[in-house]
């Protein structure tokens, strides 16, 4: 007889059916998605601008704006945020679910120091003292390798990547069971880039965060997704496991976009080795 641990859980996330309209016209912009997310996990949704990967993301999250409506389903644990409330909604964003954003200068506000916002949300959100929640919120950056000094720097004194990373520490601060990260690097430099994409990696090992990563760069999500899920035009065309989705694509669209990954990639190989890349 199994264990209660070897059982398997119930996902943490759960799309049936979903299709986003416009409220208006009732033109289709994303039809027909649906995806499990086990707890630990992570999901990558890959394709071009304009694929319907943030709007999956959106509806989740109980962001679709108004010209905008979702059918199906999209489960958080046993809350389909399509039909929740929206107080409910909001205060899922707030600690179940956090978010990291394409650019991260829009998530804090350039008139108070990264110490009074984290303080500022930490009480508001999990009821601490002035000096419980900046002790959080110096332990959470120090996960990241990010000094405590931090945290009376303003937002415009930081770079995009500590920013990003300061972002992901007051998500941990807050215990968000989900992470959804839309675009999270694309509006860095490739150091940048890589330290962010790092500190994820780490959270996945350490923590078993479940993650969902939104992206255009196949590299990004290779690096950190088990599964994969890709969108073309408003469709997922091919979902599976990453190794298999990468090594052995079976549409069209998804064969595209490894070989336009593969020619980036040897391209700036020769670029940087002199034309030591492999065939």
């Amino acid at each position: 007889m199994s264990s209660p641990e070897d059982r398997p859980q119930a996902p943490i996330v759960r799309l049936e059916q979903v299709s986003v309209r416009h409220a208006a016209t009732g033109r289709v912009i994303v039809s027909d998605v649906g995806f499990t997310l086990a707890r630990g996990r992570c999901l990558g949704i890959v394709g071009e601008s304009g694929s319907g990967k943030t709007l999956i993301c959106r509806t989740l999250l109980g962001l679709l704006p108004p010209a905008l409506a979702a059918e199906g389903r999209a489960f958080f644990g046993d809350i389909d945020m399509i039909r929740a409330a929206p107080e409910t909604a909001r205060r899922l964003r707030g600690t179940g679910i956090g978010t990291i954003l394409q650019q991260p200068m829009s998530a804090f506000d350039p008139l108070y120091t990264l110490g009074a916002q984290f303080v500022e949300t930490l009480r508001d959100k999990l009821g601490l003292s002035k000096e419980a929640a900046r002790a959080l919120g110096r332990e959470k950056l120090a996960q990241m390798n990010l000094p405590a000094t931090v945290m009376r720097s303003y937002p415009h004194q930081l770079s995009g990547g500590m920013l990003q990373r300061c972002m992901i520490a007051l998500t941990l601060a807050l215990k968000a069971e989900l992470i959804v990260a839309d675009e999270p690097t694309t509006a860095l430099d490739a150091q940048n880039q890589f330290q962010v994409l790092e500190c994820f990696r780490q959270l996945r090992e350490r923590l078993h965060v479940t993650l969902i990563i939104v992206s255009h760069d196949l590299g990004a999500v290779q690096m950190l997704a088990d599964h994969i899920l890709v969108m073309e035009g408003g469709r997922c065309v091919e979902a599976g496991e990453a190794k298999t989705v990468f090594n052995a694509p079976q549409h069209e669209y998804t064969r595209y976009l490894v070989r336009t990954r593969l020619a980036l990639t040897r391209g700036f190989q020769r670029a940087l080795g002199g034309g030591h890349a492999s065939a």
